[in-house]
């Protein structure tokens, strides 16, 4: 069985992405008895669901994380609802058109978010993934497995900057350490595994 783990890449301030770094740290590895399949996506709209779709033709995996970088986070966020919604210009438009408003992540976010606290990882719960490439990778990836009627769980985790970009930014601002990022999606993709079972 395969796990199917994205990130994202740098974009804009941020000269590394810990997202990116730390799925394409795991590819290869086995969490829970699942082979993980890890890339970091390109930060553009449209190219990173295609890479999804490719992979998901390919892999078939049992299960698709996705990480993003929150530049604010003092946790691991993770997300419970991806919303049909992108802000370009500060214009609102939909991501799919006639699509559903919003997809609940089909990940047992409860359970991730007990297994990250369990390895002394700050974890909780949130309800919003923003209107960027988070938020467009979480309801397309959704809304991909559900138009091709599988029953793939997919959901989506966002993770802080790390203490060395946030000395980069010049201003005080949360931050975790990349092995911390590391430790606690393990024990997302661990919860992940066992629901599986």
């Amino acid at each position: 069985m395969k796990i199917l783990l994205t990130g994202f890449e740098p974009w804009a301030k941020w000269p590394t992405n810990p997202s990116g770094v730390v799925a394409e740290s795991l590819n290869g590895t086995s969490i829970g008895g699942c082979e993980i399949v890890s890339t970091a996506l390109p930060v553009i709209r449209g190219d990173d669901i295609a890479k999804v779709a490719s992979l998901i033709a390919e892999h078939e995996p049992v299960a698709v994380v996705s990480l993003g970088l929150h530049g604010s986070a003092s946790a691991l966020h993770v997300e419970r609802v991806g919303i049909n919604l992108k802000v370009i210009d500060d214009v609102d438009y939909p991501i799919v058109d006639g699509g559903p408003d919003a997809y609940f992540a089909t990940l047992p976010t409860r359970l991730m978010v007990r297994r990250m606290r369990e390895v002394n990882v700050p974890a909780r719960l949130t309800y919003s993934a923003g209107t960027f490439l988070c938020n467009h990778i979480m309801y397309s990836a959704l809304h991909l497995i559900a138009e091709n009627e599988r029953d793939t769980p997919a959901g989506f985790i966002h993770v802080p900057p790390t203490p060395e970009l946030v000395v980069k930014q010049g201003a005080p601002q949360p931050s975790m350490a990349l092995e911390t990022i590391r430790r606690g999606v393990t024990a997302g993709i661990m919860a992940v595994a066992e629901s599986l079972t």
